[in-house]
């Protein structure tokens, strides 16, 4: 049985509690923001790990992304399909639970191997997260303060990104210098590890607070009992597929670009300009704790003023614009001859970037059905997390040591990726805002956008969508 399904009179009184649901709002931002600090806190420990157990700058990145990622997707499509049809916010807190212990553990590795099986439960844990979190978001906020909801939502995930160089950097900062400890079996601590310790701990704080602050919402738009059928997924996916499918493509481009540029971004300051990560983990990480809320505010602002007058394809075109004044900044930004230039640079490519959250999260929710968010979304963030998260620090990684083969040539590898992968996202997310347009419209004029009937053994029933 579904958790949460809502009757009408459920709906009217939870829109009357709006404190409460953004309250929520807020707690599950906090969720993502520990989520993106314990998946990126690695990132600035490149240099560390490097010394201590002598691996290559592809080793490193298949540490940073593949791994993660090749155990987020085992699991992200099942777990998703439970957020459609049991409790969310039981889900969300025992993953965040789960990989806050994890990142703890990576903490007390001391191998390669035992750092790849730590992060593997990393990856595998977070991936209930942005499934959990979207459907979630979309029953506790009327459609038209979705922009505003999932720009909160954001500013969690580049929040976390922000934290994990700010925190990263002040706890280097803080253990630095402190003798190796030993402790029984064998273990030895070094500065990294006191870091990935320090960090996994308050995310089992913040699952303790979500567990006993926050409420299941009620599912609207919706009156089945029981999850959708796998292959109404589809059919329904196969629909829409001129939209969903280029929109994706195009995310998934942008996002090896991003999770490819954050991750050798600390290196790049480090081989570049001589800036050590104590140095630039907290320059950087500042950079985007202002950055992200001023894009987000601004991307909001931009969806919300076109949504206004062509509310057909709004959400889509803002993210395009977003995106077009993105790719150039982070382009360029590794070549620039002074590092404050570069930092400049990166500011004001973290504002862009930051600027295509809201429409482009609040798009897809929009013309997605209730009993479908959750396992949509897991794409979506299959296209993130696990496209983006997985082959981006490996592709700079792969460019600087059989194209350039030299680790002080990273700017240039940097600069040579993003000028291939930029034109890319820009057609393809282009090239999805007229079925997006398509789509938006059939949501609004019809109550059943996908087969009226689910086949069913012993019933017919209908589904009811989100609208």
């Amino acid at each position: 049985m579904v958790s949460g399904a809502a009757s009408p009179q459920e709906v009217e009184r939870s829109w009357r509690t709006p404190s409460r649901a953004w309250y929520s709002v807020i707690v599950l931002s906090l969720v993502s923001m520990m989520s993106n600090i314990d998946r990126g806190i690695v990132n600035l420990l490149v240099g560390p790990m490097k010394r201590d157990l002598h691996l290559t700058d592809s080793e490193i990145s298949l540490l940073i992304g593949a791994t993660f990622s090749i155990a987020y997707v085992f699991l992200s499509f099942p777990l998703s399909r439970l957020a459609d049809t049991r409790s969310r916010k039981v889900i969300l807190t025992t993953g965040l639970t789960l990989w806050s212990f994890a990142t703890m553990l990576c903490g007390l590795a001391q191998a390669l191997w035992q750092l790849f099986a730590a992060r593997a439960l990393v990856g595998a844990a977070e991936s209930v997260k942005g499934p959990c979190s979207m459907s979630m978001i979309a029953d506790l906020v009327p459609h038209e303060k979705l922009p505003r909801a999932f720009a909160i939502f954001q500013l969690g995930i580049t929040g976390g990104m922000a934290g994990a160089l700010v925190v990263g950097g002040l706890l280097l900062t803080l253990f630095s210098g402190l003798p190796p400890l030993y402790l029984p079996g064998g273990i030895v601590v070094h500065d990294w590890h006191l870091v990935l310790l320090a960090t996994g701990f308050p995310g089992l704080l913040l699952a303790a607070v979500m567990a006993m602050t926050v409420r299941e919402p009620a599912r609207r738009d919706r009156t089945d009992h029981d999850g959708v059928p796998l292959r109404e997924v589809a059919r329904f996916l196969g629909k829409h597929w001129q939209f969903y499918l280029p929109l994706f493509a195009g995310i998934a481009i942008a996002s090896i670009e991003s999770y490819g540029l954050q991750a050798w971004r600390p290196a790049f300051f480090d081989r570049s300009y001589g800036w050590r990560p104590e140095r630039i983990g907290p320059l950087l990480g500042g950079a985007i704790l202002v950055a992200t809320p001023l894009g987000l505010y601004l991307g909001t602002l931009v969806a919300e003023y076109l949504t206004r007058r062509r509310p057909q394809d709004a959400l889509v075109l803002s993210c395009l614009i977003a995106y077009g004044l993105a790719m150039p900044l982070f382009a360029i930004m590794p070549l620039m001859p002074d590092p404050w230039a570069a930092l400049a640079l990166a500011f004001f490519g973290f504002t862009a970037w930051s600027m295509s959250a809201p429409g482009q999260n609040a798009a897809i929710q929009i013309v997605t059905p209730n009993a479908m968010r959750g396992q949509v979304s897991a794409l979506y963030l299959f296209s993130i997390s696990v496209v983006g998260g997985g082959f981006g620090p490996t592709a700079i990684a792969l460019i600087t040591d059989h194209v350039f083969r030299d680790e002080a040539m990273l700017r240039y590898a940097m600069a040579t990726f993003s000028l291939i992968v930029g034109p890319l996202v820009l057609l393809s997310i282009a090239s999805a805002v007229r079925p997006y347009r398509a789509a938006y419209r059939q949501m609004q004029g019809s109550p059943r956008p996908w087969p009226d009937t689910i086949d069913n053994p012993t019933s017919q029933r209908r589904v009811a969508c989100s609208g």
